[in-house]
């Protein structure tokens, strides 16, 4: 009797590992920002500008409201899934209008 459990164990352990992995969904988050988007960006352009080209941003910081920063970030990513061109997009903008922009 104990042999055929520590049989039935050994088999059902074993087993597990003839299994594929589960699937896992691409989870994409934030700002998809294509080359396209990238080379119409410009300094001087006005927030709105910036806005209807690139969308909202992903993170406006409460203590600096010049900055907008566009994020983006995927996780259990397949060939197929979108990349986008700016992982890290940081605008600075002084009186309404850009005048610097940094893609990290």
């Amino acid at each position: 009797m104990k042999k055929s459990v520590l049989i039935l164990c050994a088999l059902s352990i074993s087993a597990c590992s003839l299994f594929p992995p589960p699937y896992k969904v691409p989870v994409t988050q934030g700002n998809l920002i294509t080359k396209e988007q990238l080379t119409q960006l410009q300094v001087g352009m006005s927030e709105s500008q910036v806005t209807y080209l690139l969308g909202n941003p992903m993170l406006k910081d409460t203590f600096k409201p010049n900055e907008w920063h566009y994020l983006y970030t995927t996780r259990y990513a397949t060939p197929d899934t979108k990349q986008s061109e700016a992982k890290d997009l940081v605008l600075i903008f002084s009186n309404g209008t850009l005048v610097d922009i940094k893609n990290n």
